[in-house]
């Protein structure tokens, strides 16, 4: 169970780290329709890390 557990942190970190990146290139772009996608990616990114996260607590009271 603890391996669940600390796989899901690893995930979660991941995914926080594609979103920090995701938002330091979004400064970089100067055309709109890329800035939109990268937005699009960001959402999914931050999502995704507080999903795993969220997996990762429940799992911890099993």
């Amino acid at each position: 169970m603890i391996y669940m557990k600390s796989f899901f942190y690893i995930l979660s970190f991941i995914f926080a780290c594609l979103s920090v990146s995701t938002f330091l290139s979004m400064y970089k772009v100067k055309m709109y329709p890329p800035k939109k996608v990268l937005k699009q990616q960001a959402t999914i990114y931050i999502g995704g890390a507080l999903l795993s996260i969220f997996i990762a607590w429940i799992v911890g009271y099993f």
